[in-house]
């Protein structure tokens, strides 16, 4: 008598539906439309930040262009996350993308008129950059719907490896394109990379939930219920304050690592450029070391082992000779790998621990809280720098992270983070 080969087990999602046998296939298609328009994205930054470096040669006009890319997506995360939670995640991103890439286009007709002035370019690029505080929540939020639970820290390190390699490509190729083919034509590029994502996104079949909406509240409302799901899980709150303290100290210093060539090493502008493309490396080093191993069942020790690397090797820079600029190269190097494996875990236990209909408002707060971070930090460590030293301030920035981080190991409420995951590793 003939015996049938068995079927193999129905692979579920970290949601636990089932998935469909192309689950891979669908990661891929919308993963290749993403890094497109991730690539497309960082190279028309760079290029609009370079034609209002030549146009107005003020740092005034940078750091205002800097904070048009940073505050839209602080404020309105939230608002961001109760999309996400009220409507189908799949369309929020989709319309994220596409108002994305009909600004850029907007723009590019703007340039094309002649009537193109910095502060209207501001405003375009900050209305665009918006569209990134709904894009996020919503993609986080539809992420566990799409890969097995063991590999969502792999799935989220994708998205930082790719974020990575941008870094590191796409200041040259904006700058590249914009020689060649000028501002109009990388935000024309732009534009259509946005239009592809959103096809790859729309062509791929994917099975989620009914959005939550059985009683309609307002906005208010559904915000004021994402914090409080954070302010009541003691473990998520705790994570919380220790991601904001990280980037309240991280991102400044890390924005002074140019200044530190100048001032301190004597560097040049090759020398500064080399920093920033090492930090981009270890960065993406950081990124797909944990997309390659996975990260394991318990992800809290790897969070705060990454934050203490991360502080010791900032501390370390300030304590460096002025000939030591190599050694000053390969510790920024690690600060950015163990950056790339403090992010990674994170998002993981977000998504493992928030409930799937609440999901898409608790990370719009825990968005705009990391997102706000760095531009406090901004606002004052220039003055601190220049009052204590430059040198010092890396010192007490590194130590205060690294003890923090360190510190956030008695907490048994971060701890408990992982507690969900060594069950499941068990059974």
């Amino acid at each position: 008598m003939k015996h049938s080969k068995p079927e193999a087990p129905e692979e579920t999602n970290a949601a636990g539906n089932p998935l469909p046998r192309n689950w891979i296939s669908v990661i891929a298609i919308i993963w290749c439309g993403q890094a497109l328009s991730i690539f497309a994205t960082v190279a028309a930054s760079f290029a609009a930040m370079w034609y209002i470096t030549e146009t107005t040669s003020s740092a005034i006009w940078l750091s205002l262009a800097s904070m048009a890319a940073l505050l839209p997506v602080a404020l309105l995360s939230p608002f961001g996350g109760v999309a996400a939670d009220r409507y189908n995640r799949k369309h929020v991103i989709i319309l994220a993308d596409g108002s994305a890439g009909i600004f850029s286009f907007i723009l590019a007709l703007v340039i094309m008129s002649g009537h193109l002035s910095v502060p209207l370019m501001l405003l375009l690029l900050a209305v665009r950059t918006g569209g990134q505080a709904f894009h996020g929540p919503a993609m986080s939020a539809l992420m566990p719907h799409l890969v097995p639970e063991r590999h969502l820290i792999r799935i989220n390190s994708m998205d930082q490896t790719i974020t990575s390699l941008s870094s590191i490509i796409g200041p040259a190729l904006g700058i590249l394109l914009y020689t060649f083919i000028g501002l109009q034509g990388v935000m024309l590029l732009d534009a259509a990379c946005a239009a592809l994502a959103c096809c790859c996104l729309g062509a791929v079949r994917i099975t989620l939930n009914s959005p939550h909406a059985s009683e309609r509240k307002s906005v208010l409302q559904e915000m004021k219920e994402g914090c409080h799901f954070i302010l009541r899980d003691k473990g998520l709150r705790n994570l919380m304050l220790l991601v904001m303290f990280t980037m309240l100290l991280f991102m400044p210093v890390a924005s002074l690592d140019p200044l530190m060539t100048y001032e301190h090493f004597k560097g040049d502008g090759f020398q500064a450029s080399l920093v920033e493309a090492v930090f981009g490396v270890g960065l993406l080093v950081g990124s797909a070391a944990i997309l390659i191993w996975g990260g394991g069942s318990r992800r809290v020790p790897l969070i705060i082992v990454s934050g203490i690397v991360l502080g010791l090797s900032l501390a370390a820079c300030g304590f460096l000779q002025s000939d030591q600029f190599p050694l000053f190269a390969v510790l920024v190097g690690i600060s950015a790998a163990a950056i790339g494996c403090y992010n990674a875990p994170i998002m993981p236990i977000l998504q493992k621990r928030t409930p799937d209909e609440k999901f898409g408002r608790v990370m719009g707060i825990f968005l705009a809280g990391s997102s706000l971070a760095a531009p406090i930090g901004l606002s004052f460590s220039g003055f601190i720098a220049e009052a204590i030293g430059i040198t010092t301030w890396f010192i007490v920035c590194g130590t205060l992270v690294a003890l923090c981080c360190a510190l956030a190991w008695f907490s048994k409420n971060i701890r408990a983070l992982d507690a969900n995951n060594e069950t499941e590793s068990n059974t």
